[in-house]
């Protein structure tokens, strides 16, 4: 996985009244199919956004599986499947890392993400520490401002790419309350 290529795709579209449903189940068998993909990691459908519009967020590992999937045959198939159900055109908002936890539909409470990030950080620096001492005892005079930095870069890298995208899609219901 290309690291710096991951990307989320945040997919909003403005249903006509009574059809939520009918989007709803559009959304699972979209999602049944964008799972056949590369790189594909995972969809999310959040409901209730502003002025009848829901969110379905693409979770992609690169930007050229999200945009082979974007552009695949597979896909303008259901999106003509829409009609009658969406109202206007789909918006599409792309983001990488972390920052999809904070898209303006998508954030959940603050005090929910601080508990869960003080926890996720929390077992991090007990896991993290003990190896990282155990590494720089073993190179030659290492200063402790190093150790602390290569602790702090490879948890950021660890955080964002690794342990909250999974932390999230299983906190998910939780977090959205």
């Amino acid at each position: 996985m290309n690291v710096q290529e991951s990307v989320t795709a945040v997919v909003t579209r403005r249903i006509v009244p009574g059809r939520q449903s009918d989007y709803k189940d559009w959304v699972h068998q979209v999602d049944n199919i964008a799972s056949q993909f590369p790189g594909y990691q995972a969809t999310t459908f959040k409901e209730h956004g502003q002025y009848g519009e829901c969110h379905v967020v693409f979770r992609f590992d690169t930007i050229e599986h999200l945009r082979a999937w974007e552009h695949s045959e597979e896909r303008q198939q259901w999106i003509a499947k829409l009609e009658g159900i969406v109202e206007g055109e789909e918006r599409i908002h792309r983001l990488t890392g972390l920052e999809f936890l904070f898209a303006n539909q998508l954030h959940p409470k603050a005090h929910k993400m601080i508990l869960v990030l003080t926890v996720v950080i929390f077992i991090m620096q007990l896991l993290l520490t003990p190896l990282v001492i155990l590494l720089f005892n073993t190179l030659p005079a290492a200063p402790d401002w190093a150790a602390l930095l290569f602790r702090v870069i490879f948890q950021v890298i660890l955080l964002t790419y690794v342990v909250m995208p999974p932390v999230t899609r299983c906190l998910a219901p939780w977090l959205a309350r």
